[in-house]
């Protein structure tokens, strides 16, 4: 079992350093809390490298859950005392409910066809305790998406340095983008080259409201959601 990000796990932090982790979580706990102030417990969902559980930490009692066991590692290093799970997000049963559930940084787009979105959606609800709160941040909403782009992302440090090109196509009938990765990583030792491939769904935010209705939820979107502006699916048990 792998994740969309299972090439670059070794070097994911490094490559997103300017991700507002800290302003990100502040921004989703106000959210919860607003709902459910006594929320004591949350599940991070595609948890990836535990940036966020490394946060919330101090203020809930935490786990997380992912596909890729090369970032649930990654995860495991950074907080040793929470408890981590690899599985799929659209079928898994931790035999528990949560206060708080969330699914970040466009994560659910990886649920790309609307069969897969209802099951994703559904497994979180399952896991919610009543009046609990899930925060879901969808991949970029049909108003938003412009294709095909290329785009390149430059980070660097003193010991390395990454260029990582993108491509994206979108077909309009499916709902569905096609997003590939280049990486060059230059260190001191040498370099290498390593490739990706996202295949995401571009959900109206409808669609996603339907999925959480479906799943037994009383749902909004905000249209703004968090600094990165894509939104959020906000639903309550």
């Amino acid at each position: 079992m792998a994740g969309p990000f299972h090439p670059t796990s070794h070097f994911y932090d490094r490559a997103y350093a300017q991700l507002d982790y800290a302003g990100h979580a502040a921004t989703v706990e106000a959210i919860i809390r607003a709902r459910n102030p006594a929320a004591a417990s949350l599940l991070d969902v595609a948890c990836g490298t535990g940036k966020h559980l490394e946060i919330w930490r101090e203020r809930f009692e935490v786990k997380g859950l992912d596909i890729d066991p090369g970032m649930v590692a990654i995860a495991t290093a950074r907080v040793p005392e929470v408890p981590l799970h690899i599985a799929d997000f659209t079928d898994f049963d931790l035999g528990r409910r949560f206060d708080a559930i969330t699914c970040l940084f466009s994560s659910i787009g990886y649920a790309h066809t609307t069969e897969l979105l209802d099951l994703a959606i559904a497994a979180m609800a399952r896991h919610l305790a009543p009046g609990g709160v899930l925060v879901v941040e969808p991949w970029l909403t049909p108003e938003k998406i412009r294709p095909p782009w290329v785009r390149v992302l430059v980070a660097q440090e003193d010991d390395w340095v990454m260029a990582r090109t993108s491509r994206l196509a979108c077909d309009p009938d499916s709902g569905i983008s096609d997003m590939e990765f280049t990486y060059v990583v230059t260190t001191i030792e040498g370099s290498e080259i390593v490739a990706e491939h996202h295949v995401m769904g571009v959900h109206p935010p409808e669609r996603l409201v339907e999925a959480a209705g479906r799943a037994g939820l009383k749902a909004q979107f905000d249209p703004v959601g968090t600094y990165l502006e894509r939104g959020l699916l906000i639903g309550t048990r």
